[in-house]
């Protein structure tokens, strides 16, 4: 595994803690079915496409790779971004899930896992 894979893996975990919460916050009630969107940040274009194929090959994800805008500046760099299909969320299971994606963009990239998002959903906003 690339020397970056326990780093990303330890902030990636404890960010799931505070995102869930704020998701419990807005009215997202444990269990709910709902899709999961991605992003890993690629090195270049053979990275990027390498785990968009693993990807493909390994799950029911869409998934696609692209050259895309970064940041502030206008840096372009290589992404690769997905969503999953539906599935019953609780913070266990995305912990599981955000080991397996980080290990397979560090083995199959490399290619850094960079985050999730919850789609689709219509949550209250925060007090509500």
């Amino acid at each position: 595994m690339p020397e970056w894979y326990e780093q990303i893996l330890e902030l990636q975990l404890r960010e799931n803690q505070d995102r869930w919460a704020v998701l419990e916050e807005r009215g997202l009630a444990d269990g709910a079915e709902l899709q999961l969107g991605f992003v890993y940040l690629g090195p270049g274009q053979k990275e990027a496409e390498e785990l968009t194929s693993f990807l493909r090959d390994e799950t029911d994800y869409e998934v696609q790779a692209r050259l895309q805008r970064l940041g502030e500046i206008g840096e372009e760099g290589w992404v690769v971004l997905g969503v999953t299909q539906p599935v019953a969320l609780s913070l266990e299971m995305i912990d599981d899930w955000v080991e397996w994606m980080v290990a397979a963009g560090a083995a199959e990239g490399p290619c850094a896992f960079d985050g999730w998002e919850v789609v689709g959903a219509r949550l209250d906003a925060p007090g509500k």
